[in-house]
């Protein structure tokens, strides 16, 4: 007997699910993600079986620091960079000896123009010196006994308005160039009392970085002052009388090099004067 016809105003529906429907296209991600870390690894073992123990060491470094070291590796040398403690701005190669010398009158004509048209600061002028180093154009102004009221007192890192207006006097000076600055303060070795916190040390950076304040203030650019240091009495002017006056001054080095990094297998050679008015 055949089955009876379904009641009136009601229909079967019939789902038809396709084979493995529930899994969806997420398999073929992980299979990728799979794939791929295959092929990394694939790649490590055949670097790790073609190459010797030096380029190994060359790859590890590149993925420590991301430098190319100067070797096989360093694609003809094209891409090679050498690291340093500090970064080197370009700077120009050293002038000539008599390059320095026109250098140096150029900036004593400068800074006598300073005084000329500031007569309260003509005591300060007359007591710089220009020196030529190595490093650059060395501008030192030298104290002298009895001059405490045109520099600063003793023991005090606070500059004296007659120095204060020398050095807004000589920012647009040291603006129009283009060499980078060190500031440096030095002291005589007449020792803190004792218990005193300070000491020579603090005392000399303290003032240059007083300095620093007062052209910065004046226009020359934060960027182009690349050190303030404080060289206590270490370096004095007057080396057979380290407790004379003129060893208390503050120094503005115009480098014509960058700083130089001092290498591991030696020391740096020391300064040479080159020429002096």
């Amino acid at each position: 007997m055949p089955p009876p016809p379904p009641a009136a105003g009601r229909r079967r529906v019939v789902k038809k699910v396709a084979g493995h429907g529930h899994h969806g296209g997420a398999w073929k991600i992980a299979y990728a993600d799979f794939v791929t870390a295959m092929m990394a690894l694939f790649m490590v073992l055949w670097l790790l079986a073609s190459t010797d123990q030096q380029s190994r060491e060359e790859i590890s470094r590149y993925f420590r620091t991301g430098i190319m070291p100067d070797g096989e590796l360093a694609m003809n040398g094209g891409a090679q960079h050498v690291p340093s403690i500090m970064e080197k701005a370009p700077a120009p190669p050293p002038p000539n000896q008599q390059s320095i010398e026109d250098d140096i009158k150029t900036l004593r004509e400068a800074i006598e123009h300073v005084a000329e048209n500031h007569i309260s600061i003509s005591d300060v002028a007359a007591r710089v010196r220009v020196v030529a180093t190595d490093d650059g154009l060395l501008i030192e102004i030298v104290d002298q006994e009895g001059n405490q009221e045109l520099f600063f007192d003793t023991s005090s890192a606070q500059l004296k308005p007659p120095l204060v207006e020398f050095l807004k006097g000589l920012a647009p000076v040291l603006a129009a160039r283009k060499e980078t600055i060190e500031l440096l303060g030095h002291t005589d070795a007449r020792p803190f009392p004792a218990g005193a916190t300070r000491t020579n040390w603090e005392l000399s950076y303290e003032r240059a970085a007083a300095a620093r304040k007062v052209l910065e203030g004046s226009g020359v650019k934060a960027e182009r002052i690349v050190g303030v240091i404080g060289r206590g009495a270490s370096t004095p002017l007057v080396s057979n009388d380290p407790y004379a006056a003129q060893n208390r001054r503050l120094s503005v080095l115009l480098r014509y090099r960058p700083p130089v990094v001092v290498p591991l297998d030696g020391p740096r050679q020391p300064r040479r004067q080159l020429t002096a008015k």
